[in-house]
C-alpha cells in the first residue's frame, strides 16, 4: 500500500517537476529561441523547431498555472469550510484530544493542513461504542500523522483523477492503521454507522477489510526508479536556480522538440507505469 501512495504521488511530482525545469531552462538558456517562435508567428513566417519550442513552453506554463490557481481556491475553500464549523469544544476520545462539532449525524474527519487536528460530531460520540470510537480515532489520527489533508489537497492541485486516487489510498492505509489497532470488526461496525457518502466508504476499502482486496501491488524496483527520477529532477531544478550557466547534465528540455518529448516519455515511464499499478489495485 505504501509503495502504491508513492507511486501516485510520483506521478503527480514527476510531472510537476518536468514542467517547471523545462519552464526555467527555457526562460533562462534559450530564450532566443522562444523568441524567434513568437516573431516569427508574428510575421507569419513561422520556423517549426522555435515554434515547438514555444508550444511546450506554453503548454506547461498553462498546466503550472492551473495548479497555482487550483491550490489557491483549495485553500480557501479549506479556510471557508473550517470558519463554518459549528464547533462545541474538545474532548478526550480513545486516547486522543478530539475537536467536537455540532449535528445529530454521525461524522469523523481529519481537518487542518499544517496541524491537522480530528473533528468529531456529537451523533458519533453518541452512536458509536468504545471500540468503534477508538477504531475512528485511529484512522483519523492517521490522516492527522501523516498531513493528509494537506498532501490531498495538492494531489487535487495538480488533477482531479489524482487527487481522487491519491485520497483513496490515504484512506485505505488509515483503515490499515485503525484495523492494526483495533481489529477489523469495530472499524467496519463504526463505518456502518456513517453515511457512505460522507464517510467516502467505497467498494475497495470494503474489499480490504474484509480481506477480499486484488494481490496487484506496486513492485519494490518501480518506486525505487520512480524515486530516482523524482530526486534527479529536484536536483537539476536546484542546480538551474543556484548555479550560473547552462547544467552540463540535465534531461534535454529546449534543445530540441523530438529529444524534449522523447526525454520528458522516458522520465515519465517508471512514475506512470506505478500510476497504472496503483490504480489496477484500486479499479480491480
Amino acid at each position: 500500500m505504501r509503495r502504491a501512495e508513492f507511486a501516485v504521488a510520483a506521478f503527480g511530482s514527476t510531472a510537476f517537476l518536468l514542467s517547471l525545469v523545462f519552464v526555467l531552462d527555457a526562460v533562462r538558456f534559450h530564450h532566443d529561441v522562444l523568441l524567434d517562435g513568437v516573431e516569427g508567428l508574428g510575421r507569419g513566417e513561422p520556423h517549426t523547431v522555435p515554434v515547438l519550442l514555444v508550444l511546450l513552453a506554453l503548454f506547461d506554463v498553462i498546466a503550472l498555472v492551473r495548479v497555482a490557481f487550483s491550490l489557491s481556491r483549495g485553500l480557501t475553500a479549506h479556510r471557508r469550510f473550517a470558519a463554518r464549523l459549528p464547533l462545541r469544544g474538545e474532548r478526550d476520545v480513545a486516547g486522543r484530544r478530539v475537536t467536537v462539532v455540532a449535528g445529530a449525524r454521525a461524522m469523523a474527519f481529519c481537518g487542518g493542513l499544517l496541524r491537522p487536528r480530528i473533528y468529531m460530531s456529537e451523533g458519533a460520540l453518541t452512536r458509536l461504542a468504545a471500540p468503534e470510537l477508538e477504531a475512528i480515532v485511529a484512522h483519523e489520527a492517521h490522516h492527522a500523522a501523516r498531513r493528509d489533508p494537506l498532501r490531498i489537497l495538492v494531489a487535487r492541485a495538480i488533477g482531479s483523477a489524482f487527487g481522487r486516487r491519491e485520497q483513496t489510498l490515504a484512506e485505505l492505509s488509515a483503515d490499515a492503521a485503525a484495523a492494526r489497532r483495533v481489529g477489523d470488526a469495530p472499524l467496519a461496525s463504526a463505518l456502518l454507522a456513517f453515511d457512505a457518502d460522507a464517510a467516502g466508504i467505497a467498494a475497495v476499502r470494503v474489499d480490504h477489510l474484509t480481506g477480499c482486496a486484488p494481490g496487484a501491488e506496486v513492485s519494490r524496483t518501480m518506486a525505487i526508479a520512480a524515486g530516482v527520477v523524482v530526486c534527479a529532477l529536484v536536483a537539476e531544478l536546484v542546480w538551474t536556480l543556484a548555479v550560473p550557466g547552462h547544467p552540463r547534465i540535465c534531461v534535454p528540455l529546449s534543445s530540441a522538440p523530438a529529444v524534449a518529448l522523447l526525454a520528458r516519455l522516458l522520465v515519465m515511464m517508471p512514475a506512470w507505469l506505478g500510476l497504472r499499478r496503483a490504480t489496477a489495485l484500486l479499479s480491480a
